[in-house]
């Protein structure tokens, strides 16, 4: 790689001087292994070079007509300009240049569907990597457009990024495409030593390194007036880049003065390092620049104007503003030989073995007590293993001070002989304070609970190793409290811990990590007995362990509507029940947690849950599993004022062990309220994240339907052209179940309306079925209901068109005994994976009210799969062709009942091959019931083995009605020599009845005369078996073909 060194003391000076080291061409005859298209721009010692970049694109930018005459003199075709400087991963910045070249929507789609399928993943921002199809499709846009391209990157990462594995940009060899790009920019100053050990990787993909110097100072790299100039570049960088990410100007972050003064802030205190004060920057970075008045609140007009800290945009923007200036505070601050140290203003300062380093505004150290003499003037002071009278301390007469940092101070122990005269000076000091870190000092004064009364405007409280502290004080305590940071103490909590946090409505962040809490059971959140609305974002707990006691057992943080950040790590082996009810949060990260007495975990009304990650080893978690899981994504969390409502009706929801709102069940079936582990999905990708921790022990009750609908069938759009298809009586009879209301969940639907029918005349609708669907199958104790809602919408590949098919874990397919679907207008079907979907244990199946559905069961890769299926029941599948796909493959040698009504498409029901490894499919058959089903041809076709004759010794009732298209039940002949009753109405294609055998039983046989003088008998025999019995209407009309043609 070859250094290249350019002279400028402006920007647009270094911006000219850049784009003619472009132009020229290092390699007049380029051949295959030619490489003098990649760039890296350094700034001066890191400042500017952003800015630089930014000048460059928009001197070339074609909106205007110069910009288009630079381009062309630069001869290339199209820019492109990628700002990454917050890096947040490789697929968003493949994302952003695919933007650029206007990739075709099918093309961006696929950036938004793998996005929601690593949400689901779990997968984090930081780690996801680019798309190989996009890249594809890059290469090949890039390719058809034959451009020339500049492309200029801001690169917000610590690694070198290859835009040409990235993107598809051929940038060796022949082509002339050219890449500009840095590291730095923003203040985000990354120091020379790593900028040129990426430079010197073996695999870099730089092929020439760029810095810039002075023209008038050439002995001084970088001279104090070009300095400031860059600082206020940058600045101007930043201030709009603010504006645009964050929406907060208005007076908080609009200068770039004003940026740039924090900018020398924050490198002031870095750059004073070598005096071993820890300024703890990434905590505290914002509170300097607020409590110290560099960022002003609205209305403040000087720093006694005594605001109360409540201006909560000026936070904002000052932590927006931190996140902007990601300067690398560890090297600037513990390297004292950084070359940006030279640049801090020297200001006077004192220091102390018991006070530290402290700074002197004005130049002047006075005699006597310091602190009096800087009463107004002194906004931010950290005292380090200073002893002192915490009953008279001597920061009290700093009427200005709004940080106050404590660090391994210790009490005199001596009483004050003028306690009514401090009172108020203390209630004057300590009212005023917006930020109190307590570090390794005795708490028991500083944070008893008459001290937190008079910390009335407190936005931040940080206390890390506290002795003995008891946080019951903060009960009441505390309203304008943002960020509450309680680390590495023994605390204990005297008032009911779940009304610890009841009046910090507007707290955003807490953190509880490395605390013994041997006297603290339970740990709640501040939206669990509140009314009132609250705000918190971000909760971490790392080490939650007690080296001395049972520790924390209950976390609760049920109704924090606004939590979305939620870390968990470290050992946490107490812990016994969780419970984020309620809350927003995307991921559930227990990874790096040891979590060995978790017991109960509660995830209801999280309607934004995409995944949950479980600690990588099972000894990290309680080998027999948890006992109680509660998942439910598919409501919506109940509101406030809905809380107070139960409370005054005496439901509380402040208790952890919470209660599921007991759903209608099918007969003879538990309330899902009883099951101990419940689960409610909008969408069935999360269910993946439940393999982990699922028992193949666990039988469950899966059932899949959409949210209430005003009624249970669509009768518009692709559904209409069905439901006009149908006959005449077929359409009335839908559509009067149409214009009922959709049933509740695992309601019977009722018949009478519509039954009566044994005497009614010609436009008699007729009976639908005969016999109830039978009960549920026990399950055992250790069991669990899933509920999935087909809300899901998946689009296939480009081109395609879009399906609503909800894909059942293979774990819970093959853990299922009950399955029931019912009123999804949408869904089109239900698989596993590839390999398709077996449900093994599967006993029970109930489908309706699914108009769009496609098939029930679809292909096994086992050939000889047996099903367990007993009862088998699908009613109103208006779209559906086939029950199983399976090609005979799938046996269901266990199946007692069959029940089929409103199919009209179903051509046939489960196909048989009749092999060897099939003759015992079907023999527990008893029941047949198969209504209104107009294009069904054969209820059991034979498939590759084909063969004329097959047994159901246990079938006893048959009850066929409305399927005009039936030819034969099962092959040309069929014996059922325990039949007990027959029904059969508008079959007219069916010419034959099983054969009964040589019993002398006599079956009764309900059906038009004319239909059985039609039958066919291979023995006449056989007939003498039956008895006709014929109805006392005589049908008019005789519907002979299918209705549906």
């Amino acid at each position: 790689m070859r250094t290249q060194e350019i002279w400028a003391d402006t920007i647009d000076k270094a911006a000219e001087e850049i784009l003619q080291a472009l132009k020229v061409e290092t390699y007049p005859t380029r051949t295959v292994s030619s490489r003098d298209n990649v760039f890296y721009f350094d700034g001066w010692d890191g400042l500017g070079a952003s800015a630089v970049l930014r000048a460059i694109a928009q001197r070339l930018s074609t909106t205007s007509a110069d910009g288009k005459r630079a381009l062309a003199e630069q001869e290339f075709d199209q820019v492109i300009h990628i700002d990454c400087s917050m890096w947040q991963s490789r697929r968003a910045l493949q994302r952003a240049v695919a933007e650029q070249l206007k990739l075709p929507d099918k093309v961006m789609e696929l950036f938004d569907r793998e996005d929601e399928e690593d949400d689901f993943r779990g997968v984090a921002q930081g780690s996801r990597a680019e798309l190989q199809q996009v890249l594809k499709e890059m290469q090949q846009h890039i390719q058809k457009l034959n451009h020339r391209f500049l492309v200029i990157f801001h690169n917000g990462s610590n690694e070198e990024i290859d835009l040409a594995s990235l993107c598809g940009f051929p940038l060796s060899g022949f082509s002339t495409n050219k890449v500009l790009w840095t590291f730095q920019g923003r203040f985000r100053l990354i120091p020379w030593r790593e900028v040129d050990k990426t430079m010197k990787s073996e695999r870099t993909t730089t092929d020439a390194f760029i810095s810039a110097a002075s023209t008038y100072y050439p002995q001084e790299k970088l001279p104090p007036e070009l300095w400031s100039y860059l600082v206020q570049k940058e600045a101007s960088e930043v201030v709009e880049v603010c504006m645009i990410n964050t929406g907060l100007g208005g007076g908080y972050v609009d200068r770039p003065t004003q940026v740039a003064e924090c900018f020398m802030y924050m490198l002031g205190l870095c750059c004073r390092g070598h005096h071993s004060v820890d300024y703890d920057w990434a905590t505290h970075g914002a509170n300097y620049w607020i409590c110290d008045g560099i960022i002003q609140q609205q209305g403040q007009g000087d720093r006694e104007a005594g605001a109360d800290g409540d201006d909560d945009g000026s936070w904002r923007a000052a932590d927006a503003l931190q996140l902007e200036m990601a300067l690398d505070v560890d090297y600037h601050q513990y390297l004292p030989s950084s070359h940006l140290a030279r640049f801090v203003e020297s200001k006077p300062s004192w220091i102390s073995p018991n006070y530290g380093f402290n700074q002197i505004p004005d130049r002047t150290l006075p005699n006597g007590d310091i602190f009096q003499h800087y009463a107004g003037k002194l906004c931010v002071l950290k005292l380090s293993r200073c002893t002192f009278n915490f009953q008279s301390p001597p920061f009290l007469c700093c009427y200005a001070l709004r940080f106050l940092w404590l660090d391994h101070c210790k009490g005199t122990n001596k009483t004050s002989t003028d306690g009514a005269g401090k009172e108020e000076d203390i209630r004057r000091c300590f009212q005023r304070l917006w930020v109190l870190d307590v570090r390794y000092t005795d708490c028991d004064q500083i944070l008893s609970a008459q001290m937190l009364a008079l910390m009335t405007q407190l936005r931040e409280l940080n206390v890390i190793g506290a002795e003995g502290w008891d946080m019951g004080q903060l009960q009441g305590q505390l309203p304008n409290i943002c960020k509450l940071r309680v680390k590495k103490s023994d605390v204990t909590c005297s008032c009911p811990e779940n009304d610890l946090f009841s009046e910090m409505n507007k707290m955003e962040h807490l953190d509880f990590s490395g605390n013994s809490s041997s006297r603290m059971m339970s740990l709640f959140g501040p939206g669990v007995s509140s009314s009132n609305v609250w705000c918190l974002e971000t909760v971490i707990i790392v080490d939650g362990i007690s080296l001395y006691g049972p520790g924390v057992k209950k976390i609760s943080f049920r109704g924090c509507t606004k939590l979305k950040n939620l870390l968990l790590g470290g050992r946490m082996w107490a812990l016994h029940t969780l419970d984020i009810s309620g809350t927003a949060v995307k991921t559930l990260d227990l990874s790096t947690t040891e979590i060995p007495g978790l017991d109960e975990l509660y995830l209801l009304h999280c309607e934004k849950l995409c995944a949950i990650l479980w600690p990588p080893k099972k000894e990290q978690m309680k080998q027999e599993g948890l006992g109680k899981l509660c998942i439910d994504t598919s409501l919506s969390a109940p509101t406030a004022q809905s809380r107070v409502e139960k409370a005054k009706r005496g439901t509380s929801t402040a208790t952890t062990g919470t209660s599921v709102a007991p759903a209608a069940a099918p007969h003879g079936s538990r309330p899902s309220s009883e099951f101990d582990w419940h689960i409610s999905v909008r969408d069935a990708r999360l269910l993946a994240s439940l393999e982990p921790v699922y028992s193949d022990s666990r039988k469950a009750y899966v059932e899949i339907s959409s949210p209430p609908h005003p009624t249970a069938v669509g009768g518009g759009g692709k559904d209409e052209g069905i439901f006009k298809s149908a006959g005449s009586r077929e359409q009335q009879l839908l559509a009067n179940l149409q214009r009922q209301p959709a049933p509740t969940v695992y309601t019977e639907i009722s018949v009478d309306r519509v039954q009566q029918a044994s005497e009614g005349g010609a436009d008699t609708l007729g009976i639908m079925w005969m016999w109830p669907c039978p009960d549920v199958p026990d399950l055992p104790e250790k069991r669990c209901y899933i509920h999935i809602q087909d809300q899901m919408r998946t689009k296939s590949p480009p081109g395609g068109e879009e399906t609503s098919t909800i894909a059942v874990p293979r774990f819970v397919t093959n853990c299922a005994k009950i399955l029931h679907v019912h009123d999804s207008p949408s869904i089109t079907g239900i698989t596993s994976d590839e390999y398709g979907s077996e449900w093994p244990d599967l006993e029970w199946c109930r489908t309706e009210r699914c108009p769009n559905l496609d098939f029930v069961f679809d292909n096994v890769r086992n050939y000889r799969f047996s099903c367990q299926l007993r009862i088998f029941w699908a009613s109103q599948l208006l779209k559906s062709r086939y029950i199983s796909t399976s090609n005979g493959r799938r046996k269901f040698p266990h199946l007692t009942l069959l029940h089929l009504d409103f199919c009209p498409r179903l051509t046939h029901v489960l196909p048989l091959t009749m092999g060897w490894s099939d003759r015992d499919s079907l023999r527990l058959l008893e029941t047949l019931e198969i209504a209104w089903c107009g294009d069904l041809r054969e209820i059991f076709p034979f498939k590759r083995h084909k063969s004329n004759f097959k047994d159901f010794p246990k079938l006893k009732r048959i009850h066929l009605h409305e399927l005009p298209s039936l030819q034969h039940i099962c092959g040309f002949r069929m014996s059922a020599p325990n039949l007990e009753t027959v029904k059969i109405r508008g079959c007219w294609s069916l010419t034959r009845l099983p054969d009964i055998g040589r019993s002398n039983k006599v079956v009764e046989c309900d059906c038009e005369k004319e239909w059985w003088d039609r039958l066919e008998w291979d023995d006449y025999s056989q007939a003498d078996h039956y008895r006709p019995i014929h109805p006392r209407y005589y049908k008019k009309t005789l519907l002979r073909g299918s209705v549906l043609r």
